[in-house]
């Protein structure tokens, strides 16, 4: 009996998973996944089935493996500059304000599009055309412009311009200094001492940078709201991270400005009465989007300032949420945290932390677009924050460091969902003499 090859077994793997796809779109009457110009922005609905997202997750990992087990090694370096130059492409669309000049519905000529945004219809049609590679803009007719289900997202969703600004204007050169940064401070986690600095010649933080200057600031929250509703990091799956409908305590969102997370909550289960805690300085961005809320859900939600390195206040059955939190901090400022909630959950054997992070996997124990994805936000935390996205050994280390001799923090499970660049680690505190009794 013939062994299959690796590239036909990956080719199999891509026609299996396509089936599942296709027939879930037909059973469901959901229009196919296309290149046509007007195709949904969305592959498939959030609410599809587990075995149907799943298959969405090993066909994009299978079409990733064998074009690499396709292409030769001396096309690796040949293949980057492509996908340097498509960045700074879409960079130039953005910068131009030429995606507005498309319209959603039907086709423009090259010539209109340079008049309107004042640009040499020569250097536009060269960039649009490496952009078209990648399925983002279309020319239907010979020398006619046209939106695709991805470019159009950049007319429609405010955000997307700004969060491709952020990207390409501050994440790109940053990145270029990270060769000389690590030169420079090697394993510092000085906040003030990272290629930020180098790349922007500040001594400031990344943080402080970004907010003192009002047009940075401007593209970094409009990434940050893109990043949000992003696939990845997708306030959805919360609603599904732990057992909501059987809680009845209150859910505390540290560091939870502006309280999305906490109306994500409120909206789904009407029980839930949440509070939202966050710096003082930060705070107060809650109180504008709550009051456009309804009078029902403001009613649930309150706000409070509190520094997270501060013990929390005891509140039987409570669930501390640390979504996105503690991979802004080092180890040393992440076991502080963490700490602050210990003496909170010794007196509430009931209550729970929910973090919510990047859980960077073992190697090649996912697909290579999954963790790209993760290691990808691994390398920019470094370079930006002097921090780090942590594996699941890093995660229990700093629950021992957090623990002290009358009680321990305590993985209890771990939830992931597909397509989800985040997972959920929910952690319990137990007496050291009930460890003891049992043991």
């Amino acid at each position: 009996m013939c062994k299959t090859s690796p590239i036909e077994a990956y080719a199999d793997e891509i026609c299996s998973a396509a089936k599942i796809i296709a027939g879930y779109c037909a059973l469901e009457k959901i229009p196919q996944p296309s290149f046509e110009p007007h195709a949904p922005s969305v592959t498939l609905p959030p609410s599809a089935p587990t075995h149907v997202l799943e298959a969405r997750q090993r066909l994009i990992g299978a079409a990733a493996k064998i074009q690499q087990l396709a292409t030769e090694p001396s096309e690796f370096l040949p293949g980057l500059a492509v996908q340097y130059q498509l960045t700074a492409s879409i960079r130039w669309l953005a910068h131009f304000s030429v995606l507005p000049c498309v319209p959603l519905q039907g086709s423009v000529p090259y010539s209109d599009i340079a008049s309107m945004c004042n640009v040499p219809v020569r250097t536009l049609r060269s960039v649009v055309r490496l952009a078209m590679t990648a399925n983002f803009l279309c020319e239907p007719v010979v020398g006619e412009v046209a939106h695709t289900s991805i470019s159009s997202q950049f007319v429609t969703k405010p955000a997307y311009p700004g969060w491709m600004k952020f990207m390409t204007e501050f994440y790109m050169p940053v990145s270029c200094k990270f060769v000389e940064a690590t030169e420079k401070w090697g394993t510092s986690v000085r906040k003030d001492q990272t290629a930020v600095n180098l790349a922007m010649g500040t001594e400031l933080s990344s943080f402080d940078y970004i907010t003192g200057n009002r047009d940075l600031s401007r593209k970094f929250a409009a990434y940050m709201k893109g990043v949000q509703a992003s696939e990845g990091t997708n306030i959805r799956y919360i609603l599904t991270s732990f057992d909501w409908r059987w809680h009845s305590g209150p859910v505390i969102h540290m560091a939870g400005s502006p309280g999305t997370v906490a109306i994500a909550l409120a909206e789904a289960f009407p029980h839930l009465k949440l509070l939202v805690q966050d710096f003082p300085d930060t705070i107060k961005h809650s109180h504008g989007l709550l009051a456009v809320q309804s009078q029902e859900i403001r009613s649930r939600i309150t706000t409070a300032e509190h520094n997270i390195f501060e013990p929390q206040p005891h509140v039987p059955g409570a669930v501390y949420i640390l979504r996105m939190l503690l991979h802004n901090w080092c180890d040393a400022e992440a076991t502080k945290i963490l700490a602050s909630l210990l003496p909170a959950m010794k007196s509430n054997p009931s209550a729970r932390i929910l973090i919510i992070d990047t859980l960077l996997p073992e190697p090649g124990t996912v697909d290579s677009v999954s963790e790209a994805m993760m290691r990808y936000r691994d390398m920019t935390m470094m370079q930006v924050f002097n921090t780090k996205e942590r594996d699941l050994d890093e995660f229990k280390a700093l629950f021992e460091q957090a623990s002290d001799h009358e009680a321990r923090l305590v993985l209890k499970s771990i939830r992931h969902h597909p397509g989800s660049t985040l997972s959920v680690l929910e952690v319990g505190c137990e007496m050291e003499s009930e460890s003891l009794a049992e043991g």
